[in-house]
C-alpha cells in the first residue's frame, strides 16, 4: 500500500480516530492541542448533519464554516492553496470534501508522510515486546546496580568505622606508652 493510500485511508477515518491517529502520531510536538483536537471532533460531529460521529469528511462549504468558529476564515482559494501546499492534495486537484487530516496537516505545518508512518502510532508490536524486553532488562540492571552500591557502601561505612577504631585504640597505646615511658623516667 503506497503512503498516498494509507492517507486517504486515514482520511476515511471518523472524525475521531483521524485526531487519535494525529495526535499518535505528534505527541511529542503537540500534546498541549489534545484538547483542541476534541473540540474540532465534537463540531465536526455537529456540523456533519449526515453522519455525524460516523463522519470522516465535511463538504466545502461546511469547511468553511468549520473554520469560521474557530476564527480561521479562509476563502475558498485560501483554503484549497493551504490544502495543497501540504502535498496531501494535487494542485489540480478541487476538493469535494475535506477530511480532519487535511485540516491538521497546514494547521499544524507537519509532514503527510509522517502522518501515516504506522510505526508512529505504537502498532509495531514486535519492536514494542522487544522495546519492554530491553526496558525490562535495564530496569533490572539498574536495581541489581543499586544493590551491589548499597552494600558497598555499607562495606565502606564498616571500613572506615573499623579504621577509625584502630586509630583510636593505637592512639591510646601510644599515650599509654608514653605515660608509662614517663613514669619510669621519674
Amino acid at each position: 500500500m503506497s503512503e498516498l493510500d494509507k492517507l486517504h485511508d486515514l482520511c476515511n477515518k471518523t472524525y475521531k480516530e483521524q485526531s487519535v491517529w494525529f495526535l499518535n502520531a505528534f505527541w511529542d510536538k503537540q500534546e498541549g492541542e489534545a484538547e483542541r483536537l476534541w473540540d474540532y471532533v465534537q463540531k465536526l460531529n455537529e456540523l456533519d448533519l449526515e453522519n455525524h460521529e460516523e463522519g470522516s469528511a465535511l463538504d466545502e462549504m461546511k469547511a468553511h464554516v468549520f473554520l469560521e468558529k474557530f476564527d480561521e476564515t479562509l476563502t475558498v482559494r485560501e483554503m484549497r492553496a493551504k490544502l495543497r501546499s501540504t502535498g496531501a492534495i494535487g494542485e489540480a486537484e478541487r476538493p469535494k470534501t475535506v477530511p480532519l487530516t487535511h485540516f491538521l496537516l497546514y494547521k499544524y505545518a507537519v509532514d503527510w508522510h509522517t502522518l501515516t508512518d504506522e510505526t508512529r502510532q505504537g502498532s509495531n508490536k514486535e519492536e514494542m515486546a522487544k522495546a519492554e524486553k530491553m526496558l525490562e532488562e535495564v530496569a533490572a540492571a539498574v536495581k541489581q546496580s543499586e544493590s551491589k552500591a548499597a552494600t558497598a557502601r555499607k562495606a565502606l561505612a564498616e571500613a572506615q568505622s573499623a579504621e577509625n577504631a584502630a586509630k583510636e585504640r593505637e592512639s591510646e597505646a601510644v599515650a599509654s606508652e608514653n605515660d608509662a615511658v614517663q613514669r619510669e623516667n621519674e
